[in-house]
Formats: C-alpha cells, structure tokens, sequence
C-alpha cells in the first residue's frame, strides 16, 4: 500500500514555499530537532497556536514541551498571558530553558517537570488554551484531567490527529504509527465530534490537528 498524505504534495510545496523567515534562535530550535530526531510540531501547526495566542493572550496549559519548539512559537505572542507547559524528560527540559532565555520569552513561560499526569495536578486554572501533544495514547487522560480548569472560553487543540494520513487506513494495514496510537487518534476524534462537552472539528494542518471549543 502506497504512503498516505494528508496534503497533496504540490499544495504542501506551496504552503512551505509561503513561511516566512524564522527568528535564529526558532532557527536553530528546528535545527537541532532535526538533528537529534526531536519530534516537534509542524510549523503549520505553531504558527496556528501562534495565531491563536495573539488573538486570545490565553493562560496556556501545554502537555509535552520536547525542547519548546511549540512553547516559543505561543509565547512570543503573548502580552499578559502564558504558558504552563509540561515535560517528562530533563534533558529536554534544560535545553527548552536554554532556548527560551535567550529568545527572551522565559518570563512568559512556567516549564514542570515530570509525568504530565501527575504535574497537571499542580496547575491552578484557569485556563485558556489547552494544547496536548504527548504520549498519544493517553491524550483523552490528559485532557480529562485538564477540563476542570478549564475556563469558559477555553478552546482545546491536539497535534497528530491525523498521523500521516494513517488514520484514515483500515485495521491492519500496515502503518509507521503504532496500532495503539491509531486506535488511540480515531476513537479520540470521534469522541470530541460526538461531543455534548465540546464543538470541534479536525483540521489537516501539520499533522492533523483537532480543534475545539467548549460547548
């Protein structure tokens, strides 16, 4: 079965081809994601939560900061708000720090360290934007336990929920995502569409993203 692609590759081409110049320190971010195999968000997808941080200056609870690829494209935007973002690892951890000095956003930006399930506890609401881009099988926990901080305003965005395009294979066939994040994406997908709890909808930026605000 030949590769799928949530894009066709000549509308990917062009939408590349229209990013304008990046900052050298967001430069030398994707550098060193590419590099050391970092996964990070699209920047299609970060420049939408950059979008969206400028136009609501949200309080941003963040599961999965990696090196703060993501953390920097929605912290450069805001004015008074900020971002409380969640990392399991501490090596990824002190290089987001690193990176988020000296792009000079470290005073918008609150970096937890730890299981995301148990860190999220710590966070005090509320909330405004909710961004969840971990372990993909435990999406619908982590935004299960977010939800009571939420705000009323609050609108929710998950990366991957396309993986590649797999989503949209049939059971057993074979895929670079694992079985279990598939199964994981598309029950998640269907639940927020399903949703009384949520308006949502999901979009073919990046990687796939679902978008939703409370209902």
């Amino acid at each position: 079965m030949r590769a799928v692609r949530i894009l066709d590759e000549r509308v990917e081409r062009y939408l590349h081809e229209l990013q304008p110049s990046r900052s050298d320190v967001m430069a030398e971010l994707e550098a060193v994601a590419e590099r050391d195999d970092v996964p990070i968000v699209h920047w299609e997808t970060g420049r939408f939560l950059a979008v969206l941080c400028r136009s609501m200056d949200p309080v941003v609870l963040e599961v999965g900061t990696a090196i703060g690829y993501s953390t920097l494209h929605m912290a450069e935007q805001l004015r008074s708000g900020r971002v409380i973002t969640l990392e399991l690892r501490a090596d990824r951890a002190a290089q987001a720090r690193d990176f988020f000095e000296r792009a000079g956003v470290a005073d918008r930006v609150d970096l937890r360290e730890g299981d995301a399930q148990e860190t999220i506890r710590s966070v005090e609401g509320p909330i405004d934007l909710l961004f969840v881009d971990a372990a993909k099988d435990e999406y619908e926990r982590y935004i299960e336990l977010a939800e009571p901080m939420l705000s009323e305003r609050a609108v929710l965005v998950v990366d991957n929920m396309l993986m590649s395009g797999e989503v949209a294979l049939p059971e057993g066939a074979d895929t670079q995502w694992r079985d279990q994040s598939l199964r994981a994406a598309r029950r998640l997908n269907a639940e927020l569409l399903d949703s009384e709890r949520w308006l949502a909808c999901v979009l073919p930026i990046g990687d796939g993203i679902a978008f939703a605000a409370r209902s």
